[in-house]
């Protein structure tokens, strides 16, 4: 097994990565209506309560999607969720168990047609505050084979995934997930199926209940990579899955291997939709590809907008509030003067562009940078990432420049902290959270906790996670299936986001489904604020296809335990976890915030 599939999941891994919720769109009934008089037939809510993601018209200049391709020698049993029959039939298999898409599970275009059940009001899809206006029921025509992997009764819906990979916090801690192995979920479940398909088998039940889909049912497939993560494997994997498979979509979780890039173009290349976890990607990477490929995180600019925006706000110009130094020109009160600390890891070119982004941004606005120090290792280190001499003398020449507030746009690394702590040196920290230097688990942070303790505030597009079983993705999963261990449901919950944003990519498409009706579904969410610490805002610019645009800071404390952990150690949310978009932080000193520090954030911590 390959030394890169054997590390270690971190232990809520199913809650971190859920970046991607999706905010009401306010478009009128009438719209949908024009476009589609025959097929839609919603509830009957007020006039004023009226509410819908409005399908639109195909782009004709759409490629027709090719002819099925041969699944034969995936090796899987044949059900009529494989076959090619689009003649009206439901295109379900018969697999049972729990999360399997049989009976009792929801009904295509030949039987009746589903019934969504609303809730709230205005009626929205699902229990999720950001979850589309609800369009409870479908009648009409589909228009059949929109496009590749689309026919009158499904959609196909690829997840690859890391082969060799152990969830020591599941209840098969010693398991490995399969490699180069292929999974059918229309198919019977076997019983010793990874939990990552059971996951996923709970999930393709939730969403195709919930989410208007027209007729059609979301047929999943999981494929899991041989362990290595070369281009060329990457080239070889997209290959044979677009062979055998022809997908509509690929959801691509792959955090334990590299080049996943290499991928998602290749899959792109052959016009397949990529829903992925893709940090740290610059705009022209996304629209290299339009319409194909949607990243969850914000881009690059965005997020060194986001963070510039508040060191500007409420620290450049304004005195050291939080420092544990008390000699002068260092202690609180001082002027503030910036050292810069980022990576020059060139394995990781988007994180090196966004600290050239802020350092350019903070000058502009009036901040000093008295000093830069950077690591040469990114991004999985635990306690290394730089050697203890270099991080030695970069914290002694930070205090000699004067340093009283370091500046780290994200990037973990475990060293430096630790150094600068050995030498009672305490300046201020404000930190970018970009997938780890925000968690709580105690080996992400490193040697860096003790220097941490009041004085280091993280950024952060993360949302709040309280106590698991209050999170939107476990009440969501229990509903879909009941008998799953809670830890491994802490697995499936990292694909609520990916999964939340491809059903609503499809109900806002409408009946004829296509990349182009996906696009501009998406690009006509409005830009309106998150009202829930749980779900970040989430919309599109022209010509952006990121999905997270709002942030919120947390303060680090070392004698607090988050929710589910035994660990000391935790972020504590500003405010309630209210999110702010860039320039709209609030006024003040970072000081001014301190009366209006709350609970724990969860994210990464463990069970409750």
């Amino acid at each position: 097994m390959a030394e890169t599939r054997t590390e270690r999941r971190r232990e809520l891994e199913g809650q971190a990565r859920e970046f991607v919720p999706l905010t009401t769109v306010l478009i009128a009934l009438a719209l949908a209506l024009l476009v589609f008089p025959s097929s839609l037939i919603l509830p009957n809510p007020e006039p004023a309560q009226t509410l819908e993601y409005a399908p639109v018209p195909p782009d004709p200049t759409d490629e027709p999607p090719p002819p099925d391709g041969d699944l034969a020698s995936l090796g899987l049993a044949q059900s009529s969720g494989l076959s090619a029959d689009t003649t009206g039939g439901s295109g379900v298999g018969a697999g049972p168990g729990p999360g399997g898409v049989g009976p009792g599970g929801p009904t295509g275009a030949g039987a009746n047609p589903s019934n969504k059940r609303c809730v709230g009001n205005p009626p929205r899809q699902t229990e999720d505050p950001v979850s589309p206006p609800c369009v409870a029921f479908f009648r009409g025509e589909n228009f059949g084979s929109t496009y590749r992997g689309v026919t009158r009764d499904e959609v196909r819906l690829l997840v690859y995934l890391n082969g060799g990979v152990i969830p020591i916090a599941s209840s098969t801690p010693t398991t490995a997930t399969p490699e180069a192995a292929y999974f059918d979920l229309f198919e019977a479940p076997a019983d010793d199926e990874p939990i990552y398909v059971k996951g996923l088998r709970g999930w393709q039940r939730y969403f195709n209940d919930r989410f208007q889909t027209y007729g059609r049912l979301v047929h999943f497939f999981v494929y899991f990579d041989g362990g290595a993560d070369s281009p060329e494997s990457r080239r070889a994997d997209a290959a044979d899955n677009y062979a055998l498979l022809k997908p509509f979509a690929v959801v691509t979780d792959t955090p334990f291997g590299g080049n996943e890039v290499v991928y998602v173009e290749e899959m792109a290349r052959r016009g397949v939709l990529n829903f992925g976890s893709l940090s740290g990607k610059e705009a022209s990477f996304f629209q290299r590809f339009p319409k194909l490929i949607w990243g969850h995180d914000a881009t690059v600019e965005y997020q060194a907008d986001l963070y510039a925006s508040f060191v500007c706000d409420k620290l450049v110009g304004r005195p050291v509030a939080i420092s544990g130094n008390t000699e002068p020109g260092l202690a609180n009160g001082a002027p503030r003067r910036f050292g810069l600390f980022h990576t020059s890891d060139e394995a990781h070119p988007g994180l090196i562009k966004l600290a050239d982004i802020v350092k350019a941004k903070v000058e502009a606005c009036g901040g000093e940078i008295a000093a830069t120090a950077t690591f040469p290792v990114c991004c999985y280190t635990v306690y290394g990432g730089a050697d203890p001499s270099d991080s030695a003398l970069n914290m002694a020449a930070f205090r000699e420049a004067g340093v009283t507030t370091i500046l780290w746009p994200g990037g973990m690394e475990g060293t430096h902290g630790n150094a600068a702590a050995q030498m009672q040196y305490l300046p201020e920290w404000f930190l970018l959270g970009t997938g780890g230097l925000d968690s709580t688990e105690t080996h992400r942070l490193g040697g860096n906790a003790r220097a941490f303790d009041d004085r280091a505030v993280v950024i952060t597009p993360e949302v709040l996670h309280p106590a698991f079983s209050q999170q939107l993705c476990h009440q969501a999963y229990r509903e879909a299936d009941m008998e799953m261990p809670r830890n491994d449901v802490a697995y499936a919950c990292s694909f609520y986001r990916l999964l939340f944003e491809v059903f609503v990519g499809i109900q806002v498409a409408g009946p004829r489904l296509t990349p182009t009706s996906v696009d501009a579904g998406f690009h006509a969410i409005p830009h309106v604020e998150s009202k829930n610490p749980q779900t970040p805002a989430c919309f599109y610019f022209p010509g952006d296809y990121t999905c997270v645009k709002d942030g919120q800071f947390e303060i680090w404390d070392n004698e607090r335990q988050p929710p589910g952990d035994n660990n000391f150690g935790c972020w504590r949310v500003f405010r309630g976890a209210s999110r702010y978009f860039p320039g709209e932080w609030p006024e003040g000193n970072i000081d001014a915030d301190l009366p209006q520090v709350g609970d724990c954030n969860g994210y990464g911590a463990g069970l409750v």
